[in-house]
């Protein structure tokens, strides 16, 4: 047999049969996946959004300046109410959870928002898919302080007291 068959076998053997995408040198499953669902939990139930989900909804823009740069950005996406009941929001809603990057969390209390504007789920940035991870962002208003966008959001959950 010639020599270029025994380099193809040799390869074949010694490259795994199953070889999983990695991220951070570990495999990951389909649930992981960069077009990954966007998890929103409430006491009774867990809901999940695919970015074309959010596409098909009643959508939002609201435009805002980087504070490093100075330069304006167009956020579009979906208000958190579309994503969960507002009756859900009233009823549980002490506090807003949000999981975003790896397994960081920050957690907002209602009170803290502020009431005129609505927190909304992102897709969009300037026209352009957000893609990654976790290609959603979430843009709050809290009392007294300007538009903040949280990237990389996984999950969002809305907890009772």
């Amino acid at each position: 047999m010639s020599r270029e068959f025994y380099s193809l076998l040799l390869l074949l053997l010694l490259t795994p049969a199953t070889s999983a995408p990695q991220r951070y040198g570990r495999p990951y499953t389909l649930a992981e996946n960069p077009q990954l669902l966007l998890q929103i939990k409430t006491q009774n139930q867990n809901r999940y959004f695919h970015p074309s989900d959010l596409q098909k909804m009643q959508r939002t823009a609201v435009t805002l300046t980087d504070p490093m740069t100075k330069a304006s950005h167009v956020y579009a996406g979906v208000a958190l109410e579309q994503l969960i009941s507002a009756k859900t929001l009233a009823l549980e809603g002490e506090s807003i959870e949000i999981q975003f990057g790896s397994r960081q969390t920050i957690r907002i209390s209602r009170m803290d928002l502020d009431s005129q504007t609505k927190p909304m789920v992102v897709d969009t940035v300037d026209g352009k898919q957000l893609s990654g991870y976790a290609p959603y962002y979430v843009v709050m208003k809290l009392r007294g302080k300007p538009a903040e966008t949280i990237g990389d959001v996984q999950c969002i959950a809305i907890k009772s007291p």
